[in-house]
């Protein structure tokens, strides 16, 4: 199988991009660091995200880490030449940076991530921020930010209680403590365990790749619109949605393909 780099995403150091059948593979690849953001990543992964998204024959993102880890955060060494930063300059760099989770919250296809080892504090944040999270046997998360006078960014506040309650977020951000991967899993930080992640992320993004992009695309905006509204208002979404895809010549392609293998064996 060959993969290649996809001529729509920048390069950035530390970022590893290819893209076959469909399955753009962000890696970070600093594994001496344990993948922990530094200043090329912190600045242009968003832009690389938000490429990605903007591509039309990229149909799912999968977020992963080399060398034993997913991402251990925020560098230190980045995080030492913001001394002296002013409040605004402050203020406008974070934006850049932390806009990275919401270009992959915000996302209209499918993202996954696969995450072996840490996922600590920004890397928390980022693996959160994606819609499916296979976790190998050694995966953690942390938000160790109180521990450094700091708090959640990159949207870890947010992300956290979405994923597994504010109690429990709440509880995880204060104390910093490592959350392990059965934990994870019993709590929705985790979907699936699995010894080696990348490779089943990877069969699971294929299968998205393959399915009705269209298809693909409203079910997630509508499993991700229907928490702010009742019952009755989203079925009038649901009803918009599948009244567009019985119209679509894919649900007659599908359907026979589905009535061959499933309803009449």
């Amino acid at each position: 199988m060959t993969t290649i780099a996809h001529p729509d995403v920048p390069a950035i150091d530390g970022l590893t991009v290819t893209v076959d059948n469909g399955v753009a593979v962000l890696t970070f690849d600093r594994p001496h660091r344990r993948n922990a953001l530094h200043r090329p990543l912190l600045d242009g992964l968003a832009q690389v995200v938000a490429a990605a998204n903007a591509a039309e024959d990229i149909r799912v993102l999968l977020l992963t880490g080399r060398g034993g880890a997913f991402c251990a955060g925020g560098d230190l060494d980045a995080l030492a030449d913001m001394e002296g930063e002013s409040a605004e300059a402050a203020r406008s760099r974070m934006r850049r940076e932390f806009a990275t989770s919401t270009e992959l919250s915000r996302s209209p296809k499918p993202t996954i991530a696969a995450i072996e080892g840490a996922a600590v504090g920004a890397g928390a944040a980022l693996a959160l921020a994606c819609d499916i999270r296979i976790g190998s046997p050694a995966a953690f998360f942390a938000a160790p930010f109180v521990s450094m006078a700091l708090v959640p960014d990159f949207g870890a506040s947010w992300l956290l209680s979405a994923a597994a309650g504010t109690a429990r977020a709440t509880e995880i951000a204060l104390t910093g403590r490592r959350v392990g991967a059965d934990e994870a899993l019993r709590i929705g930080l985790l979907h699936r365990v699995a010894d080696h992640p990348e490779t089943t992320a990877r069969e699971v993004a294929a299968t998205l790749a393959a399915a009705p992009g269209d298809a693909v695309r409203a079910t997630k905006a509508l499993v991700a619109g229907s928490a702010g509204r009742t019952l009755a208002q989203q079925i009038e979404y649901e009803i918009d949605a599948q009244v567009h895809a019985l119209a679509d010549p894919a649900f007659a392609t599908h359907r026979a393909a589905w009535a061959r293998t499933v309803q009449r064996r």
